[in-house]
Parts: C-alpha cells; sequence; structure tokens
C-alpha cells in the first residue's frame, strides 16, 4: 500500500494544479489516506453496509439524539499559512501546551493551530508521509512516517526536525503514543510489531544510535492505534487480528508481557484506542455502528451508537467522558461513565476525521476538506479553514 501512495504522489505532482486540488478532493471526501491501515477506514467508510451486529445480548439502548450548535462568528485571523500548492486535508491530531498539531495528507508537512487562532507549518523531508502524531510531556512533537519506515521528531520552540530510521524496513509504521516515562511507542501495522523508541538525551543514545526494539506480536494482527494509560502500560488495537492487546513491562524486564484479547465479533476491525478514568479502554470499530470497551481484567462490552456508521476516531477527556467521531453520520458522539451515549449532529459540510482534546477543555478535530473544528462539551461548532 506504500508503494501505491508513492505512485500517487508522483503521478499527482505531474498533474496541474487544478487537478492536484481535485485529487486532495476526492481524497479527503473520502477519507482515503496512506498506509494499508488507513486504507481499511476508507473501505470502512465508504462500505454502505457497516458490518456484522453485535449480538442483541451485548446492544445497549441507543442514545440521544441531539443537533449541535454552530458559532457563525469564526474571526479571519491575520497570519494564515502559506502553502504553495494551495492544498490542505488535515488528519490526524495531537493537543499541545502550544496548540493544536496536525499531520496533512496531501503534503510531506505538519500544522499547527496556535490558541490565538493563527496557523503555521513546518515543512518535512519531501521523501516522507506522516501519519499518526503525538505530543510528549517535554513538548516534543513525534510522528509515525511510514513511507520512508521512519519516526520524526518536532522540537516546537525551533521546528528542528529529527529522523529516527526502523530497524525493520516497509514496517507501516502507524499509531504512535508517548509514554509517562519519555518513550516513545508506536505500532508497526506491516510488519505485525509493537516498538519503543527511547529518545536520546542524557546518557541515551544519539540520532545514529537510538535505542529501538521491537516486539513481534504472538499471532500477528496488523497492530493500529495504540494508547498509554497511567499505570505503564500500553494498549492498542489488532486492526485485521480482531484483538484488543496489552504491553505491560516489568522492573528490570528485558521484554514486554503482550497479553492479546479477542472481540466477541468477528470482523470488527478494531482501530483507535482511549484510556477512561475508569482505568478501562475503549475502542472504535470500523465494521459496525458501535464501540467496545475492555475493562484492565481483559472484559470486553460493546456499546451501539445512536448514529449509522463506524467511529473513526476516540479520545477521552476530564472526568471520564469519551468522544468519538462519525464521519458517515457528520455526528461526534459523547459517553460520559453511567449514561447512554449522546450524538451531535454537524452540518452535512462537516467531515469529522480525527480528534484530540485540548488543553481549553474544548474537543478538535480534523476535517479533510481543508478545515480544522473546535467542538465545546455543550456541542457548539466552530470551524476554522487551514488556509485561505
Amino acid at each position: 500500500m506504500i508503494d501505491c501512495v508513492r505512485a500517487r504522489r508522483q503521478r499527482r505532482a505531474r498533474r496541474g494544479p487544478a487537478a492536484r486540488r481535485l485529487d486532495a478532493d476526492i481524497a479527503g471526501a473520502t477519507l482515503l489516506a496512506a498506509g494499508a491501515l488507513v486504507f481499511s477506514v476508507f473501505i470502512a467508510l465508504a462500505t454502505s453496509g457497516c458490518g456484522v451486529a453485535p449480538p442483541q445480548a451485548a446492544m445497549n439502548q441507543l442514545g440521544n439524539r441531539v443537533e449541535a450548535g454552530r458559532d457563525t462568528s469564526t474571526p479571519a485571523f491575520a497570519h494564515p499559512p502559506s502553502n504553495r500548492d494551495g492544498i490542505h486535508s488535515p488528519y490526524a491530531i495531537a493537543a499541545g501546551a502550544g496548540g493544536i498539531w496536525f499531520t496533512e495528507y496531501s503534503a510531506p508537512r505538519l500544522g499547527l493551530m496556535a490558541p490565538d487562532g493563527a496557523f503555521k507549518q513546518v515543512e518535512l523531508d519531501p521523501d516522507g508521509f506522516p501519519e499518526r502524531l503525538t505530543v510528549a510531556r517535554d513538548g516534543a512533537v513525534w510522528f509515525t512516517d511510514p513511507q520512508s519506515d521512519r519516526i520524526g521528531r518536532i522540537f516546537p520552540d525551533t521546528d528542528k526536525v529529527d529522523y529516527y530510521y526502523l530497524p525493520t524496513p516497509k514496517s507501516g509504521a502507524a499509531g504512535i503514543a508517548a509514554a509517562r516515562d519519555g518513550s516513545i511507542w508506536f505500532t508497526e501495522h506491516a510488519a505485525n510489531q509493537v516498538a519503543i523508541l527511547v529518545p536520546p538525551g542524557a546518557g541515551r543514545p544519539s540520532p545514529g544510535q537510538h535505542g529501538f526494539k521491537e516486539f513481534p506480536l504472538p499471532h500477528g494482527g496488523g497492530p493500529a492505534g495504540i494508547v498509554a494509560a497511567a499505570d505503564g502500560s500500553l494498549w492498542f488495537a489488532e486492526n485485521s487480528g480482531n484483538r484488543i492487546g496489552r504491553i505491560t513491562l516489568a522492573k528490570d524486564a528485558a521484554d514486554p508481557k503482550i497479553t492479546e484479547y479477542p472481540l466477541p465479533v468477528p470482523h470488527s476491525h478494531p482501530n483507535g484506542v482511549a484510556v477512561g478514568g475508569d482505568g478501562e479502554v475503549y475502542f472504535t470499530e470500523l465494521a459496525a455502528s458501535r464501540i467496545g470497551r475492555i475493562t484492565p481484567l481483559g472484559k470486553i462490552s460493546e456499546l451501539v451508537l445512536p448514529v449509522n456508521g463506524p467511529a473513526l476516531d476516540i479520545v477521552a477527556t476530564g472526568k471520564g467522558t469519551i468522544w468519538m467521531t462519525v464521519p458517515k453520520a457528520h455526528a461526534i458522539c459523547r459517553l460520559r461513565p453511567g449514561t447512554p451515549i449522546t450524538a451531535f449532529y454537524l452540518p452535512e459540510t462537516a467531515i469529522p476525521a480525527f480528534i484530540a482534546g485540548g488543553a481549553d477543555g474544548d474537543l478538535y478535530f480534523t476535517e479533510p476538506t481543508g478545515k480544522l473544528a473546535r467542538f465545546t462539551p455543550a456541542g457548539v461548532l466552530t470551524e476554522f479553514k487551514v488556509a485561505d
């Protein structure tokens, strides 16, 4: 799939600007992006059927459905980003102290929306293709680059970019998470591995001798999203293996313990993962209109969404609230402890993709049509054009 993406880039480069913009619009509207993992997302969203329904015993009552409010007074910012080709398709997203970071489907660059609403861009190596990203506790932004078999790091104060090349070629680096101890964990979708990178620092290897270590999964499974829990464990979704995995690393242990939990419904295609305030892990399923929940002891339950379409991404915010994006339904869903799921319907022009919780308590999500959006817990939507 990565080779297909590279060929698609080369073909697009040979076409005129208008044709390239049309390509980006089409790609954005369908959420087609780089990597085998993201291709499975496209398949899930483009398929009219939503997959196998869960058993009746596993269903919860459908929750509330409300219309989202809309902020019609979006300010015109004084400093829009410069853009050589005029194409913007925001993709993955992460929140940091300096604002909201996002990758772009259409170009090798990262974008940042500062708290005052100003945008800036960080141009990357033109041979790369950033996919997912995370912000570490020291403020550094890390991202996966499956096209060039590497992990990248940006220092926001200088925009300096470092690259760390992976030991396994064509491993398909996908999801990425920053652990509390400063280590960076990520999934290798094509190689069926989960890996750790210990960043360089005092007493640590330099970028040329970095501290990578890869751990093959016992049963394969195409790992996708990954998240770090407060207890130091890592949870990840096995997209093709239909499992949720957990990694625990005992003190002074050479290798971590990997535990896998099969999902009760076949072919669910788990993707995004988030840790709730209760320590339970919530995950999206690309093949149906439901999300899953797994306890630290491995007990799995499933919750049906009150909308027609699969949830793509998921995030946990304060007080244990879980938020999900449902692009096909143009909706944001909210799950609070002890309450049914509430769906907020957005305007039909809004296509929520990846989502993050901001430092201000609001939600931010990308739209592949060239916008970022802010969504308040009360259900008010504000959209921002990434470029004029």
